[in-house]
């Protein structure tokens, strides 16, 4: 496999990557306004929500500059 299929193989995976995490993030968002009133009452509940939703936004920003890095020496590669 070449440099250049290496990076292409790794931007394909990272797409797809990033499509599960935001389906994640929806899925967390989408739990939130179902159970919006027993997340006010129990704070625990709350904030692993609250935690889970930061948690995977970081992750997507993590993978779409590691993507932009790859299109990056992709580009130079060409």
């Amino acid at each position: 496999m070449s440099k250049k299929e290496r990076v292409n193989s790794t931007i394909t995976f990272l797409i797809a990557l990033i499509i599960a995490v935001l389906t994640a993030l929806f899925g967390v968002v989408g739990f939130a306004v179902v159970n919006h009133n027993t997340l006010n009452n129990d704070r625990v509940i709350f904030w692993s929500v609250i935690v889970g939703a930061v948690l995977l936004i970081v992750g997507l920003i993590i993978l779409s500059l590691w993507m932009a890095k790859n299109l990056k020496r992709l580009e130079k590669m060409k």
